[in-house]
């Protein structure tokens, strides 16, 4: 008989209810905190860009170059320059000029020529040279802008040395696909063995956009040379890891889709493979930065504040997934979640831009307005890239695709499985351990069945109610799915790695009779505060019908090791080794769902 001095039953209930509120803070406070995706639509991300566009006009140099580095802090503006920068900035206000902003194609047009001018030509080729340097990066984006030019204006001025500009090009390409960086004039040769981790993807593009606006003319076979390397070897081959995020090969691919002698659907295995990849790693990084500007994103985020290029890139390289998801059926599922994370990103930066009112404030106002700026710093890429990934978002917003709302997205094919669900929950559950719960002293065999039976139909109950609530949860909160699906597989891996070491659940203190199955069965041995959580992720991911289909099963298994092993002697002892067998396999599961989460846009 318990003295009245010991634990009670309502100890229980109130430890676990504390236990679950502070996972379910882990999870939505740290792990998976709310995201913060203003509203945005097209004119507003037309205005943003003409600004940036007179960002570029203004801060224009005579000689056709622009503003590279400026400190607002000290009003400084360094003297370094760099011309791949350059070309990428010609090159995005070509993009602009064919949207149809004001001031951008006199101000490309400028650009270009400063570029025309360092042009270094050698054996029937040509290529952008400054101060010494001849980069295969620079070439490629000036060939890019051209390209764009041409389709936006009709003119066709430029045809030839577009030519020499992409012989360059194929005389840096090996003949694996791999582009080398760089040219050495003094040599007379290609540097060998140099790679960049952008200037691959850069050429991959140009050859793609020369292909398509000169078909027949041998680009097509150098582009799909360079693609098949970035989607097969590129990583490995340079010795890349992690993986390089590529928004180059996201151009690349978005053009290649579109070649009229490809297949349909367009893509090779590789290459499907590929274009799901970076989609998903970019599509983590949108939901990183989201999260880094929610309610309270700083205190779990850090302070760090990205860089205009950075709200750029991850803009163009989802943009780019888009259009390729639109030509490939088989990426059809990813389509929905890439808009959204693009123009959840898009709201952000305009929300960053430098607007008038800043520049009042400023030393030199006109070098501020329409800038971004981190650590009172920005760069002439910063611009670029932001406005090329607004530019690019437009079509989608146009679509009527990417509410950027926040929130949860609808599921699709690229969730995790039921099966992979459900194994989470029964293996949470885990049914070896909490068969150690049921209390048996005083009982008959079938009154101990009973009771865990019925309090494994309560708690498996609580479960399903958990996961009815999960997606509008989520929605209320601000939380992604795939957000969430990370903090539930780190939350049932701690819960896998605690049972391995800890002692199985005591059936002591208990309600008197019937009531057990109440306090301890299913609270807190069926209902424990990581399979709530676990249940709120699979509710919002697969619906409730996965989670009632675990339980049910979870439920019988508890009630047969109920009936069949006591919890003395050697069945004590199976029940152990089954319950930590169990915890592993959790263990692995929450790995495997983290994973999924991280791997998913």
């Amino acid at each position: 008989m318990r003295a009245d001095s010991g634990p009670r039953p309502a100890t229980r209930l109130w430890r676990a209810g504390l236990s679950l509120v502070l996972l379910l803070a882990l999870a939505f406070a740290v792990l998976a905190p709310p995201e913060r995706c203003p509203s945005v639509t097209a004119a507003e991300l037309r205005r943003s860009a003409q600004t940036t566009v007179d960002w570029f006009v203004r801060n224009q140099r005579p000689d056709g170059s622009w503003l590279y580095l400026y400190r607002a802090d000290d009003d400084s503006a360094p003297a370094e320059y760099n011309e791949v920068r350059h070309a990428g900035a010609a090159m995005a206000l070509y993009q602009a000029a064919a949207a149809g902003l004001p001031g951008a194609l006199r101000s490309a047009d400028r650009g270009t020529e400063w570029a025309l001018d360092r042009l270094i030509r050698r054996h029937g080729w040509a290529a952008l040279e400054s101060e010494g340097r001849v980069t295969t990066g620079a070439t490629a984006l000036l060939v890019a802008g051209l390209v764009i030019r041409r389709e936006a204006t009709g003119d066709t001025r430029y045809d030839d040395v577009l030519g020499r500009l992409g012989r360059f090009l194929l005389a840096q390409t090996e003949p694996s696909g791999a582009v080398l960086a760089s040219y050495d004039p003094a040599r007379g040769a290609p540097v060998s063995g140099e790679y960049s981790r952008y200037y691959t993807g850069e050429a991959y593009w140009a050859l793609a956009r020369l292909h398509r606006a000169f078909p027949g003319e041998g680009w097509g076979e150098a582009a799909d040379r360079t693609g098949a390397y970035l989607a097969t070897s590129r990583d490995d081959a340079e010795d890349h890891w992690p993986p390089i995020l590529d928004h180059w090969a996201a151009y690349g691919v978005s053009e290649t889709v579109e070649f009229p002698e490809r297949a349909r659907p367009p893509l090779t295995e590789h290459e499907l493979g590929y274009a799901r990849r970076q989609a998903e790693l970019f599509g983590f990084q949108a939901r990183w930065l989201s999260q880094l500007y929610g309610p309270w994103g700083r205190l779990v985020r850090g302070t760090y504040k990205p860089r205009g290029g950075w709200y750029g890139v991850i803009g163009e390289a989802l943009t780019g997934w888009w259009l390729t998801a639109q030509q490939d059926p088989r990426l059809a599922d990813l389509r929905g979640q890439i808009a959204e994370r693009a123009t959840c990103n898009a709201g952000l930066a305009v929300r960053a831009q430098s607007d008038a009112e800043e520049a009042a404030n400023a030393a030199r106002p006109a070098r501020v307005e329409g800038a971004w700026f981190r650590n009172g710093e920005t760069r002439m890429d910063d611009q670029q890239h932001a406005l090329a990934g607004l530019l690019r978002t437009i079509p989608i917003i146009e679509a009527g695709e990417g509410s950027s709302s926040g929130g949860s997205s609808a599921p699709g094919d690229d969730t995790p499985s039921g099966w992979l669900w459900a194994a989470a929950l029964v293996l949470a559950l885990n049914p070896a351990r909490a068969a150690f719960g049921v209390p048996r002293a005083g009982r008959s065999p079938r009154s101990v069945v009973g009771v865990g039976a019925a309090g494994g139909v309560i708690g498996g109950l609580a479960v399903c109610a958990a996961a009815a609530a999960g997606d509008p949860l989520l929605e209320a909160l601000d939380v992604s799915e795939p957000s969430f699906r990370i903090a539930a597989g780190i939350v049932a891996g701690l819960a896998g790695a605690a049972d391995l070491f800890r002692r199985p659940p005591s059936p002591e203190p208990a309600l008197a009779g019937w009531r057990a199955a109440l306090i301890p069965v299913a609270v807190p041995g069926v209902a424990r505060p990581a399979l709530l959580v676990l249940a709120l992720g699979a509710g919002a991911d697969r619906g409730v019908l996965v989670s009632a289909g675990a339980m049910a099963l979870g439920i019988a298994l508890l009630a047969g090791l109920t009936a069949w092993l006591p919890t003395e002697g050697p069945g004590r002892r199976v029940l152990r080794w089954a319950g930590r067998l169990l915890a592993a396999a959790l263990v692995a599961c929450g790995v495997i769902l983290a994973v999924d989460g991280v791997l998913d846009v």
